[in-house]
Parts: C-alpha cells; sequence; structure tokens
C-alpha cells in the first residue's frame, strides 16, 4: 500500500508545459536579384538609380521598377508612357497569423496597393491631383507623402501576395519603394517541465530506497 502511495504522489507531480516564441520577419523591395519573392508584370523587379527628388530607400531596401525610369541622367534611362500600371509583387510565407504588421510605401506617380486580391489602399486620388512633385497626395515619392499602413487584418498563416500597381500619370520617372514587417507567435509545443523531471527522479530515489528496507533478508543456508 505504501509502494501504491508513493508512485501515485510521483505521477501526479510530474507534468508538461505549454511552451510558444515570437517571430518577426521583414521585407521590403530590393530587386529579384537579391529577393528571389519579388517580381513585376513586366519581368524580374530591378533596382534602379532613384530620382534626386525622391526620398532616400527606406531601410534595408531599394527604389524599384521593370526597366532603368528613375534618375533622368542616369545611363539607359526612359521614361513609362502616361497612364500606364504595372503590377508589381512580393510573397510572404508566413507559419503564423501576425497579431502586428506595417507596410510604408511610396510611388511615382502613385500606387493601388493589395494583399491576396483585396483593396488595402486605393491609388491617390486623380482628381485635382497635378502631381507637380511625385503624388500630390498619398502615395508619394517624399516621406510628407508616404503612407504607413497597419495590414495584420489582411495577412493569413501560409502564403501571402502583396500586389502594387504604381501608375505613370505625370512623366518623367517612374517607380516603387516599399518596407515592412509582420511578427506573431509561433505555434506552442508541449514540453516536460523542468521541476518535473526532478520530482520524478526523487520520486524513484525514494522508491528504490524504500524497498530496500522493506525487502526480506535472505533466508540462511540450512546443512545437510
Amino acid at each position: 500500500m505504501q509502494l501504491n502511495f508513493r508512485l501515485t504522489a510521483v505521477i501526479l507531480t510530474f507534468g508538461s508545459c505549454w511552451t510558444s516564441s515570437a517571430a518577426v520577419i521583414t521585407f521590403s523591395s530590393q530587386g529579384t536579384a537579391v529577393d528571389s519573392r519579388e517580381w513585376n508584370a513586366a519581368g524580374p523587379n530591378l533596382a534602379i538609380v532613384p530620382h534626386p527628388g525622391w526620398a532616400a530607400p527606406l531601410a534595408g531596401s531599394s527604389w524599384v521598377s521593370y526597366g532603368n525610369t528613375g534618375d533622368p541622367v542616369a545611363p539607359g534611362y526612359f521614361m513609362p508612357a502616361n497612364g500606364g500600371v504595372v503590377s508589381f509583387f512580393e510573397n510572404l510565407t508566413l507559419a503564423w497569423t501576425p497579431s502586428i504588421a506595417s507596410i510604408t510605401i511610396r510611388a511615382d506617380d502613385s500606387a493601388a496597393f493589395y494583399i491576396n486580391q483585396t483593396l488595402v489602399r486605393p491609388e491617390a486620388p486623380i482628381q485635382g491631383n497635378t502631381y507637380g512633385r511625385c503624388s500630390d497626395f498619398p502615395v508619394g515619392c517624399t516621406e510628407s507623402m508616404e503612407v504607413t499602413l497597419d495590414i495584420a487584418s489582411f495577412l493569413h498563416s501560409g502564403e501571402n501576395t502583396l500586389r502594387f500597381d504604381v501608375s505613370q500619370r505625370n512623366s518623367i520617372s517612374f517607380g516603387l519603394n516599399y518596407s515592412g514587417y509582420a511578427g506573431g507567435v509561433s505555434a506552442a509545443v508541449e514540453t516536460p517541465e523542468p521541476a518535473s523531471f526532478l520530482l520524478l527522479g526523487a520520486g524513484l530515489v525514494a522508491i528504490g530506497s524504500w524497498r530496500r528496507r522493506v525487502e526480506p533478508a535472505p533466508a540462511a543456508a540450512t546443512l545437510s
């Protein structure tokens, strides 16, 4: 009976706990040669020399396009035709549903932004927009005209596709720049509590000691 009681005590004290870990990924426009997850409808994304009037690229990113459409004095520059729209893409693979996520976008002249085919932000208004310096209304190509969006509710676990429909409305230069992050908690994993291992070990030692005390002594040899 005493042995059963001690075994029960050990079993009840041995348990487990659930652990999880936070995870954050970052993404940005860099050009397909650097990041294979991004491309555009005309081919690979190319890192370009920006127009002198554009803001410096966001940290860890580059201004990108489908050709050399940034600085008018750069070798090989060409100007996209007005009215053209080119779609740029980035794939995000998430192992968890994000609890926080954000993106900052700049575009010349402007851009509509989609996640998984859902419109997150439309192109800057065309009516009344003179595009005197990129777009007069966000999205634009300077810090004062960039937009930062909370996008956590648009993302999910698994594959996600970001799409930027960049438009040319008022001549000269054309390009896209963005940077963002997504953070969440990875799936919980059941692991034994460290204290449980100590309790189990102590219990097994106690059982061994008890058994040694109660085992009967060997019978004395009988002389024939």
